[in-house]
């Protein structure tokens, strides 16, 4: 009997087990993942189509304007998508033809004109300076920013600046990046792009006006599921409004 009694006090403790089980212990939730974040360089710059906010780093690039157009793409493919919020539309483009947009291209190391090193709103550049010391002639190619004013000022110098090259990067972000802001150095980072006037005014086309490091969740460079891909790229751009506007200026 004496040998017994161990025997039935774990029988006894396994019973009370299993009833414990039975009844239901106190469930522990999992705790929910947060998700996946990665360090981004942001830079809010400021061009003809108003500010947009960009975010950069190797797992892709994002570019938001704050009239409500996202574009975004990333490895592998850097498939180039612009989408508005809340609506279904989009348009997208390969990543090969997304880059010859604009027209213009040239190697920063051929453009032979005095260079520096300089700061603009804290981030380390090189500014090209192009001598023009001209007055602009209404359909001059340096003027489009004066043209809807019918200005023809005199131009002393054109500003040119790019990021420094120790901001490191995909080489199709950077050629996003300049395409979409139609900058014509390849592989370079647009920051600033401005007329210095016989004044000694300036008159930017372009321009960086912050920059940090910061940290956003990976999927800030992916699409919204399920968009209807049968927008224009510009269409996207400037929204439907914009568009009709343009069309009702343009009808005779």
């Amino acid at each position: 009997m004496r040998n017994s009694l161990p025997k039935l006090c774990i029988i006894v403790l396994l019973a009370a087990l299993s009833l414990v089980v039975s009844c239901g212990a106190p469930s522990i939730s999992a705790a929910p993942v947060a998700p996946k974040t990665v360090r981004v360089w942001e830079v809010l710059q400021s061009s003809n189509w108003g500010k947009s906010t960009v975010r950069a780093c190797a797992e892709g690039i994002r570019i938001e304007a704050h009239t409500g157009a996202v574009l975004v793409a990333k490895p592998p493919t850097w498939e180039v998508v612009i989408y508005r919020k809340g609506q279904k539309k989009a348009a997208r483009t390969p990543y090969a033809t997304f880059i010859k947009k604009y027209p213009h291209n040239q190697r920063a190391e051929s453009f032979r004109f005095p260079k520096r090193a300089v700061k603009i709103a804290g981030a380390s550049a090189v500014q090209y300076i192009m001598p023009l010391n001209r007055k602009l002639d209404a359909t001059d190619g340096f003027g489009h920013s004066f043209q809807a004013k019918l200005e023809t000022p005199f131009v002393s110098n054109m500003y040119v600046a790019n990021a420094a090259d120790s901001y490191v990067f995909p080489p199709q972000v950077k050629e996003i990046w300049r395409t979409y802001f139609e900058f014509a150095f390849i592989e370079k980072i647009p920051l600033e792009y401005y007329l210095e006037l016989g004044d000694g005014s300036k008159r930017y086309s372009f321009q960086t006006l912050a920059q940090k490091y910061t940290n956003v969740p990976v999927t800030d460079f992916e699409h919204p599921k399920g968009l209807d891909y049968s927008a224009e790229f510009m269409q996207m751009v400037y929204g439907q409004k914009m568009e009709d506007v343009a069309d009702l200026l343009m009808s005779p």
